[in-house]
């Protein structure tokens, strides 16, 4: 009897192990320095709003985005973010359809509250053929008799100093600027 209170024991004492600390997301109890291996997680379901299928039309141009909520390691910590991509057509033209590139060069990610607003996030728009640009978009939801819809407002925030005084990003967008997506 025990060697058996001694092994429970043991086996006890092994399978603890200490837990991560979990946050929630859109919640003011985020320390400014997140603890390694902490989980800042969408428990409250904020991001699902925002997820899915979104389509602008007019005019024969059509912009339509697609967003996932995924759970991603920011090196010392994990987050729930939006992660997602886009495609742009100009009559017969395709513009982008970033659905097949590789999702760290031609993404929609991120996903933090706008101004404590819970219906509004900011996310990174990365733009294939535009490196050197770094864009925001900010995402607002709302649902209208029941049409879900996004407005999209786009926009720059930097460019990285050059050394090549000859050097001339591009800095045009391809996409809309300041459109409104009805959910599909």
């Amino acid at each position: 009897m025990k060697n058996l209170i001694i092994l429970l024991f043991l086996f006890i004492m092994i399978s603890c192990k200490s837990q991560s600390p979990i946050y929630t997301f859109g919640s003011n109890n985020i320390p400014s320095t997140i603890p390694n291996n902490a989980y800042i997680k969408d428990t409250n379901n904020i991001l699902n709003k925002f997820t899915g299928s979104w389509k602008y039309e007019s005019n024969g141009k059509t912009f339509a985005i697609n967003l996932q909520k995924t759970m991603m390691n920011l090196s010392n910590y994990f987050v729930d973010e939006l992660n997602g991509y886009y495609k742009y057509i100009d009559g017969n033209s395709t513009i982008i359809d970033t659905s097949n590139f590789p999702i760290n060069k031609s993404r929609i990610t991120g996903g933090w509250i706008r101004n404590g607003n819970l219906n509004k996030v900011t996310l990174f728009f990365y733009d294939p053929a535009r490196p050197k640009m770094s864009c925001e978009v900010d995402l607002t939801y709302s649902n209208t008799n029941g049409v879900e819809k996004l407005q999209w407002n786009l926009r720059l925030v930097g460019l990285p100093a050059s050394r090549d005084p000859n050097m001339n990003p591009a800095t045009d967008f391809r996409v809309p600027t300041d459109v409104v997506l009805v959910k599909q």
